[in-house]
This record gives structure tokens, C-alpha cells and sequence, in this order.
């Protein structure tokens, strides 16, 4: 399922023109810290403890973001003609 996802997510970034990558890539590398930082501070607000696991992983979504965005601009930046 996850592969699906990322997959989708692919195609999504690579149907863009590159301003549009390059602004997804950005816009998803500043939301990675306030993500991180959303997490860990409402796992301590609410005293999730272990709980607090799944949110920063949910939080890193915008990581795979920003490699699926770098890989698109990189291979249209380096394919020959």
C-alpha cells in the first residue's frame, strides 16, 4: 500500500512543470522541521509517551516528498536533449 502511495506521489511530481517541482520540493523541506516539531511537542502536550512514535513518522512524509521531487528535477536537469 505504501508503495502505491509513493508511486502515486511519483507521478503526481513528475506530471509538474519544473517551477512547480522545485516549489513542492521546497515548500515540503520548510514543512518538514515544523512537522517534526508539531509532533513532538503535542506528544508531550497530551503525554503520549511511546505514542508519540507514529506522529513523527506520519511527520517525515514530507521527506519522502522533497527525494521523490530532488529525483524528478535531477533527471530532467541531467537527461540528454
Amino acid at each position: 500500500m505504501i508503495h502505491e502511495h509513493v508511486g502515486h506521489l511519483h507521478h503526481v511530481i513528475d506530471d509538474q512543470s519544473l517551477p512547480a517541482r522545485l516549489g513542492i520540493t521546497l515548500g515540503a523541506l520548510v514543512a518538514l522541521p515544523l512537522l517534526g516539531t508539531g509532533a513532538r511537542t503535542l506528544g508531550s502536550a497530551l503525554d503520549l509517551g511511546w505514542l508519540t512514535l507514529p506522529l513523527l513518522a506520519i511527520a517525515h512524509v514530507p521527506a519522502v516528498i522533497v527525494l521523490l521531487g530532488v529525483w524528478s528535477i535531477g533527471c530532467d536537469v541531467c537527461r540528454p536533449g
